[in-house]
């Protein structure tokens, strides 16, 4: 059977197309990879003499905080902090390989009588070694800087946790329960959003930074008012 060279166009076509899509995936897993090699080179410890609260072992935990960022408004913050430069640890964050929405910032053991930032859990561990990149990568799809997950590990989470996986993985089952706008939204709007579209928190208290959402847990992992104080 001859195929006619109408057909033989459109197969010449397809072999082009499939072969440039092939190309393309190429070149973006090597984009990916080169993104993320920028980051395993970095330098992630954090020093617990270098952060500007510091230490306190000795708070009681009574709730806990999720904290979410809004990637784009953060890296938007960062450039414009930088002459529009961004530095080596936002690299995956905040190149162009990457487009993040919603991260997990953190999970945060709270104490329900601080007044101050200081007055909550941190550090309570003192300095840490640098956990194995190997366990990090695991979640850098929702807190993609290795510099943030080992930071929050020594800051917040081996305040309520012995094993860095279990605080990781807590924080992406919660983060993973939600239902969150992949578009940006005022402060009014976002909450109005995520209590219609989250039964879990109608009717309850959230807070927010800058480009940040909090949302409070009890110890049962409830969700919980956030307490209107500062964290």
């Amino acid at each position: 059977m001859q195929l006619n060279s109408s057909k033989i166009s459109q197969l010449a076509l397809f072999i082009v197309l499939f072969f440039a899509l092939i190309l393309s995936a190429l070149y973006f897993s090597y984009r990916q990879k080169a993104s993320i090699d920028a980051v395993l080179e970095s330098d992630y410890d954090v020093s617990m003499a270098r952060d500007s609260i510091g230490q306190n072992k000795n708070a009681k935990t009574g709730y806990y905080t999720l904290v979410l960022s809004w990637s784009p408004g953060y890296c938007q913050n960062l450039r414009a902090g930088n002459a529009g430069a961004i530095p080596k640890s936002a690299a995956y964050q905040c190149g162009e390989t990457q487009k993040f929405g919603w991260v997990i910032h953190g999970l945060w053991p709270q104490s329900a009588t601080a007044r101050r930032v200081s007055d909550h859990p941190r550090f309570c561990q003192g300095d840490l070694p640098p956990l194995e990149v190997a366990l990090l990568e695991k979640y850098l799809a929702h807190s993609p800087s290795l510099q943030l997950l080992q930071g929050e590990w020594e800051k917040h989470g081996a305040c309520a946790f012995s094993q860095a996986k279990d605080y990781f993985d807590k924080q992406q089952e919660l983060f993973q329960s939600l239902k969150l706008p992949d578009y940006d939204l005022k402060r009014s709007d976002l909450f109005a959003w995520l209590r219609r579209n989250n039964p879990q928190l109608s009717g309850k208290y959230l807070g927010a930074g800058r480009d940040e959402l909090q949302i409070c847990y009890d110890l049962a992992w409830q969700v919980i008012n956030c307490p209107k104080i500062r964290f």
